[in-house]
């Protein structure tokens, strides 16, 4: 049986995306990973045992799946392809351990299985933690201490967001099955349709779930932030087990044939993953899983020292990473002590972090460049007794002298300035966008938010303006690179503050003409991104998203555009944490670093201190 032709079909179109899925006969049912680039194998070790409802994480790294002899004696296998390492999680409870999903993130593992009050219910575990706790091969430990969503409700299928924050999950009534979207963070349930199996598209955006309204069982799919659904299927027969691939196309099984085969559906037109397999073969072919873009490698790097924090200055310089300023605490708050003055460098070699001089200014919302022996920082946003809101916008230059590590305040900018992006090209730092936040009467929350770009001569430390204006719209909190000799601004948040008007421009902008140009917008409108270029792509990662009239989240998505084709991608694989207000450098030449930022976490409103690096596997 050609198992390698059936889900290359499947994957065609996506670069470097695996698959696993289950495949049943008269022989057993078993699991079988097909890599993009090479055949499919069977990777469950079962016997005579059941293997089924297998996920792969993102990074096609890693695999889980549901084993046993028979349907009330189930337990949960992990296997790591890349060390070998193969570990059995066996319930608190002997019965029917189903459905195990990594979060997107691979932090988590959810699965329902029997609880207390011998209802299955959904079930998490910190997959890292676990995993390491065992560190040897096929070790079986008791999942015990796995924490439950809600143990009053019968639920299977969880499909977590890519932190847990939220579930998409199957509750079963009385009479009834019904999709249910539980927000973690908000403690509310909403029931979204009736229906089994749903799915959790990569951009968290789309839900999909097979539901029997019209004689036989149909795929439907709900958009999470407009709240309408569709009908992605109409055959007579039943389609099943959908879920997404990260360009959202839905995959599912189908019995139209006969048998279970694989199918994708893209603008209602239907595609077989089945070619060289006979249709009266006696084989089913059931829940195929995806990862993401697999070329891509992601670690993580020493946490940064002192306290967590986000909206920071970051600068690379020979070979050395520095760090300046912060906002301290949770989101929207500015006591003193919320603005840091903390000055840090990174050293790449020993990965370990060094306490430098203070910047005279305790702020963020600035950025910081380098020249020679010395690092610059410009502006920020500080805390005010004498204005209310009690916070202003900086002026001052401050220059660090790397080989006598001390600051001196240099001059000022033309105008104060913060929430801006600093870029430099050539010899010369272009301070764009962002606002003056400083009150010009009471209660003023607007600001002045800047069409200028200021211009910092790195060679004889002086300031001009440039003697153009920004294309609208004005805007801060966004994100700039330099590409092509080009000032590159993407995203950011729009004029005032009785509202958040997010963007989705790409503006490219000739810096010494002011000539602009806009690329091809964002698939989302998104502040407090970061972005940054490496192998021909522009890659995003994280900020925030508006996900109704006055709700918004941090995401940790990854998205990337080439740069040939202009094309915008979701890449399948996510951050560590959702996450805002974080930075993006080149730490070398094939590695981006992405450090710091904030985000919400069960009921937690807090910056973190993540340093993550982000690169392409050679191959």
């Amino acid at each position: 049986m050609k198992l390698a032709i059936i889900i290359s079909i499947l994957l065609s179109g996506l670069a470097f995306a695996d698959a696993v899925y289950m495949q049943e006969s008269d022989q057993g049912k078993v699991i079988v990973y097909q890599p993009h680039d090479g055949p499919s194998k069977i990777v469950s070790d079962s016997g005579s045992n059941w293997a089924l409802y297998p996920d792969i994480s993102p990074s096609g790294q890693e695999i889980v799946y549901v084993e046993g002899p028979n349907q009330s004696d189930l337990y949960l296998v992990y296997k790591n392809l890349e060390s070998g390492l193969t570990q059995k999680f066996l319930p608190a409870q002997k019965g029917m351990l189903l459905h195990p999903k990594f979060t997107k993130n691979g932090k988590y593992i959810f699965y329902s299985a029997p609880g207390p009050k011998g209802k299955n219910t959904i079930y998490y575990f910190n997959r890292s933690e676990e995993v390491l706790k065992q560190g040897t091969n096929l070790t079986q430990f008791s999942l015990e201490n796995a924490h439950a969503l809600d143990d009053s409700e019968e639920s299977y299928f969880p499909r977590p967001s890519s932190d847990g924050n939220f579930v998409v999950y199957q509750r079963n009534t009385n009479d009834k099955k019904e999709i249910v979207f539980y927000d973690r963070l908000e403690n509310t349930k909403k029931v979204i349709a009736y229906g089994m199996s749903p799915s959790l598209s990569f951009d968290e955006a789309y839900i999909a779930y097979t539901s029997k309204l019209e004689g036989s069982w149909d795929i439907y799919v709900h958009a999470r932030i407009e709240g309408v659904t569709f009908r992605a299927t109409t055959d007579e027969k039943d389609e099943q087990a959908p879920t997404f691939m990260p360009d959202n196309t839905v995959a599912f099984a189908s019995n139209k044939t006969g048998n279970y085969r694989l199918y994708k559906v893209i603008k209602n037109k239907w595609y077989s993953m089945n070619q060289g397999v006979a249709e009266s073969a006696k084989v089913d072919f059931y829940a195929p899983q995806f990862t993401g873009n697999t070329i891509i490698s992601q670690s993580l790097k020493a946490n940064f020292i002192g306290n967590a924090r986000s909206s920071f200055g970051t600068t690379v310089h020979e070979g050395l990473l520095y760090m300046a300023g912060g906002h301290k605490g949770a989101e929207h708050t500015y006591p003193p002590e919320s603005f840091t003055n903390d000055f840090n460098v990174y050293h790449p070699e020993t990965n370990s972090w060094k306490e430098l001089a203070p910047r005279p200014a305790l702020a963020h919302g600035y950025q910081i460049a380098a020249h020679g022996k010395y690092i610059y920082a410009f502006g920020g946003f500080a805390y005010s007794a004498v204005h209310k809101p009690k916070w202003k916008s900086l002026s001052q230059i401050d220059r660090y002298d790397i080989e006598k590590n001390e600051w001196k305040t240099i001059g000022h900018l033309k105008s104060p300035r913060s929430s801006n992006v600093a870029v430099k090209i050539d010899n010369k730092v272009y301070l764009a966008a962002g606002w003056d936040a400083t009150p010009k009467f009471e209660n003023d929350y607007d600001g002045h938010f800047h069409e200028t770009v200021e211009i910092f001569d790195l060679v004889d430390e002086t300031s001009t303006v440039a003697d153009y204006e920004l294309p609208a719209p004005k805007r801060r909190a966004l994100t700039g690179i330099e590409h092509d000799g080009k000032l590159v601004l993407i995203g950011g948040l729009g004029e005032g503050a009785s509202h958040f008007e997010l963007l989705n421009k790409v503006t490219a902008i000739d810096p010494k003409t002011g000539t602009a140009q806009e690329m091809t917008p964002l698939p989302f409108s998104t502040f407090a991104p970061a972005a940054e270029i490496l192998n021909g792509n522009l890659y995003v990662f994280g900020g925030m998203f508006k996900t109704g009239e006055m709700n918004y989240e941090y995401v940790s998505h990854i998205y990337g555009m080439n740069l040939e084709s202009k094309k915008w991608e979701h890449t399948g694989r996510c951050l560590q944490e959702t996450k805002g207000f974080s930075q993006v450098f080149k730490l070398n030449e094939g590695t981006l670093g992405i450090l710091g930022g904030h985000h919400y976490l069960q009921g937690q409103d807090m910056p973190v201190s993540t340093f993550e690096t982000f690169s392409h596997k050679t191959r």
